[in-house]
């Protein structure tokens, strides 16, 4: 039964290529709403993609830069009871030398959030819409999450919720390590959904305390209705990775783990870009000489899973030093291939022992480039047993609609 407005706040859907995966989400979500609103931070350059959008959705935009507007008249809210609760818990959790730098950024974040919840205000009147009536759900447990807490302490009736999944959940990741406001977030939010366990644990462990009614877990999920491609057909190797190149996905380590493979005619091919992928690309010209490679760049979801069933993937490989649990780890399972891949954030939650390998964080990458080796000289029939799975855990853990129908 179709109920109420539904008020997405998101950084980009769907105006630009990130945020991909909230398009599975809204396949299943949006028929449960009368209408969407998709309230984006900004439209992003570069090509649509053929993103998803519900018929019932209507895009409107907010300007980042203008939340930043009137810093100086926000210096009263320094004394609101939030702020100082928030100051007494920074003060109180981090090393003196990380003191400054907490309060510039709690500073920033209420200003931000509290302008949003205005501009959220005024969006309701200018759509006629009864905030009562909606559901505001901030995909990102950042200051959009935080306007909405903000919101929904002036009135209860009003339904908020947040997902937490990674950057905006481990403060670990972050220097300092620290995000500001999860305390009064989390108390003051309907519900805050971790897409994963080691989320909701880190989550206690940040703020001592049990959250059991306030966080949930509820995983994301994708979509993919081809079939796992099974049969190997030719005696070459073929290796994908898929990340954004920035530092903390440690490409670097992917391209060394490869060059050190004593398994013969290797292709790696990545998908994703960012800033180091010059530096990459040179790094992989002077190390994998043997090796064919390939970066494609953003390439749309459906054309990833779609060269995941038209070839034979051995293998996805994914190092990264902090992760939620990753869409692309996700998307590799539900194409039967097995995984390697760093025990960090939630990612154990998707690799184990049988539909692929788990590996430390800190890692050594000759023993990580012996466990492929290993595994690449299985085999056909031990190697389909791993394909099958991951096949198998894709569809129990992480398919989109059993996952979005729970979380709805």
């Amino acid at each position: 039964m179709k109920q109420k407005t539904l008020i997405l706040l998101c950084d980009n859907y769907p105006l630009s290529a990130r945020e991909f995966f909230i398009d599975d989400e809204m396949r299943v979500i949006a028929p449960k709403f009368d209408k969407v609103l998709i309230y984006t931070a900004s439209a992003d350059s570069g090509e649509n993609l053929n993103r998803f959008v519900p018929t019932n959705a209507e895009i409107v935009s907010f300007s980042r830069q203008k939340l930043e507007i009137g810093k100086m008249k926000s210096i009263f809210r320094i004394f609101k009871p939030m702020f100082v609760a928030e100051l007494f818990f920074a003060l109180r959790n981090l090393p003196v030398k990380y003191w400054l730098s907490a309060i510039k950024i709690m500073y920033v974040e209420i200003h931000r959030a509290t302008n949003l919840k205005k501009d959220l205000v005024g969006l309701c009147k200018a759509k006629n819409l009864n905030p009562s009536d909606c559901v505001f759900y901030s995909y990102w447990h950042d200051y959009k999450a935080l306007a909405l807490a903000i919101l929904r302490k002036d009135d209860l009736s009003i339904k908020c919720v947040a997902r937490a999944h990674g950057w905006d959940n481990f403060a670990d990741r972050h220097t300092p390590p620290y995000l500001p406001f999860k305390s009064f977030l989390i108390n003051n939010l309907s519900q805050t959904h971790s897409i994963s366990v080691a989320g909701k644990i880190y989550f206690e462990q940040y703020l001592n305390c049990k959250l059991d009614d306030k966080v949930t877990v509820s995983r994301l999920g994708k979509f993919n209705d081809r079939q796992p491609n099974m049969d190997k057909s030719s005696d070459s190797v073929l290796i994908c990775s898929c990340s954004n190149l920035i530092p903390v996905k440690r490409v670097d380590k992917i391209i060394e783990v490869i060059s050190l493979l004593q398994t013969k005619k290797i292709r790696w091919v990545h998908f994703g870009d960012g800033p180091l992928r010059a530096e990459l690309e040179a790094m992989a010209a002077n190390k994998l000489q043997n090796v064919e490679f390939e970066f494609r760049g953003i390439v749309a979801n459906n054309s990833i899973l779609d060269f995941y069933a038209e070839n034979h993937v051995d293998l996805f490989i994914n190092l990264s030093a902090s992760e939620g649990i990753p869409v692309s780890i996700m998307e590799a399972l539900s194409a039967g291939i097995p995984v390697v891949a760093t025990n960090v954030g939630g990612t154990s939650e998707a690799v184990n022992s049988k539909n692929g390998f788990l590996i430390p964080a800190d890692f050594d990458c000759h023993n990580v480039a012996q466990i492929i080796d290993n595994y690449l000289n299985l085999s056909n029939s031990k190697q389909i047993v791993y394909r099958q799975n991951a096949y198998d855990f894709w569809k129990e853990n992480f398919e989109a609609v059993k996952n979005y129908n729970d979380f709805i």
